[in-house]
């Protein structure tokens, strides 16, 4: 700074240089990092350990149901670990996205070479190239030059080979090559894998799945389609020994207040609309509502039976001869009540404690609306009324239950599934095969240096060798 040289000390001088670490040196390591198989190994360990856990715990129920299976204090630490979703926990997406990047950093550290090396036509080889490869001939040939080297092109051709020659100053060299997409096969099967992932977490975090209970005859609305379904029929087929043979939903999408398409769903055949697909995925006994129950009339001093009457759902019945009208409102399969919010609910969707509900008018002047128990006929007396009721049975009402799903992902998945069949198809059944050939000229002739190399299958490489020098044999003929 003052004009003068900068005066180095001698400890300074003696002291050693140590080289940092630059960017170049620190994105190798990273990328010998994501690349590496002892990654991909831990990975799919993780992964295969985090589905175990998916598969034995129950994914997605009531918190009641892990208590009464593991108790409180495992049900706490299954929340805290995201047990009970494994799937859609951080660290699932994490570990699925860290094999994104591992698969995707292979493909990028070795995909280039392999591509350069099978674009390339290597026609400018040395005699040394040809002499050191593993399968390899030296053919004596009584032909002049051109005649051999064109009729070994048009054998390789006849082969499947893609040939190129070059002609030099005492010597003429050919180059065929074969199956170069056996080479791109494994890494497409490779690339697969990511592709299949990416559609698993787009579906995973974009889509839906959801279980709907619905009757027919009633219309639902699908909010995340902004429509609405109406289950128009269902029923059951079965076979002539009674066992069942299919249940069947017909079904009609309704958008903007307008019928849209109508479809019969079956088991494994479903009804798409917008992208949502509707299941056919179980049916079963309605837990709130049924067909029609009968009801014993009795005489309450006596306890004879007056009347049998079956009373049709929510509608209104005259009893003949007794001045009593009756209605069926409500049915209960499990039967409970909430003291707090002063409701009747089903514990449970078994018919474990069925009941129905009467609204009950008797003289036109008593009305009543009392629970009728299936098990527990004289639990409840009716004040002020001469009668007693009793159910002797019901009709239930079957409900059909459809899987209603979205996966925006679905056609990514079946992108990386076509992959990887296409790839493992061309990496198992398409070799690439690679021969050189030098034609050089001999007093009586020409000598064919001939070697090959392929990168799968050398038996049968060996036997295609085997015959291509036989064949060579015979060109002086």
């Amino acid at each position: 700074m003052n004009g003068k040289p900068e005066v180095i000390s001698e400890r300074e001088a003696a002291r050693p240089s140590t080289p940092g670490l630059g960017w170049e040196e620190f994105s190798r390591e990273l990328v010998e990092f994501f690349a590496s198989i002892k990654l991909a190994m831990f990975l799919f360990i993780a992964l295969a350990m985090t589905a175990t856990i998916g598969t034995v715990v129950q994914q997605g129920e009531r918190p009641e149901v892990y208590i009464q299976e593991y108790g409180e204090e495992a049900y706490r630490w299954f929340v805290r670990l995201g047990f009970t979703d494994v799937y859609h926990t951080w660290w699932f997406t994490g570990l699925l996205g860290l094999l994104c990047v591992n698969s995707l950093t292979c493909f990028y550290k070795r995909f280039p070479a392999v591509w350069r090396s099978m674009r390339q036509d290597k026609v400018n080889v040395s005699l040394a190239f040809i002499r050191n490869m593993k399968q390899r001939a030296e053919i004596p040939v009584a032909a002049p030059q051109e005649q051999v080297a064109e009729r070994m092109a048009e054998i390789l051709i006849e082969k499947g080979y893609r040939v190129l020659a070059k002609h030099e100053p005492g010597e003429v060299t050919l180059y065929a090559t074969k199956g170069v997409m056996g080479r791109v096969g494994a890494h497409m099967a490779h690339l697969s894998a990511t592709v299949i992932v990416l559609g698993g977490l787009i579906g995973s975090y974009y889509g839906f799945q959801e279980f709907g209970v619905c009757l027919e005859g009633q219309t639902y609305h699908i909010p995340r389609g902004n429509f609405d379904l109406k289950v128009d029929k269902f029923w059951i087929d079965y076979y002539e020994n009674g066992a069942i043979k299919s249940y069947n939903s017909t079904l009609t999408v309704i958008d903007q207040g307008v019928p849209v398409t109508t479809k019969t769903i079956t088991v494994n055949d479903p009804l798409v609309y917008k992208g949502i697909w509707f299941y056919q995925s179980s049916y079963g006994d309605a837990w709130d509502r049924i067909e029609v129950a009968r009801i014993n009339v009795k005489d309450k001093a006596t306890d004879k039976v007056l009347k049998t009457v079956d009373l049709e759902w929510q509608k209104e019945t005259s009893v003949d001869g007794l001045d009593l009208k009756v209605t069926l409102t409500d049915f209960v399969a499990d039967f409970a009540f909430n003291s707090t919010e002063k409701k009747v609910f089903s514990k449970t969707i078994e018919h474990a404690n069925p009941a129905v509900r009467l609204a009950i008018k008797e003289r036109k002047t008593l009305e009543a609306t009392p629970w009728i128990f299936y098990h527990y006929p004289d639990l409840f007396e009716i004040q002020g009324s001469k009668y007693a009721f009793e159910l002797v049975g019901y009709q239930p009402k079957k409900f059909t239950g459809l899987q209603i799903a979205k996966n925006p992902g679905v056609n990514i998945v079946w992108v990386g599934s076509t992959m990887i069949v296409v790839g493992i198809t061309l990496s198992s059944f398409i070799y690439h095969r690679r021969l050189w050939a030098k034609v050089i000229p001999e007093p009586n002739g020409v000598t064919v240096h001939l070697g090959g190399t392929t990168h799968k299958s050398q038996i049968d490489f060996q036997k295609e060798f085997a015959k291509l020098t036989q064949r060579i044999k015979t060109l002086d003929a």
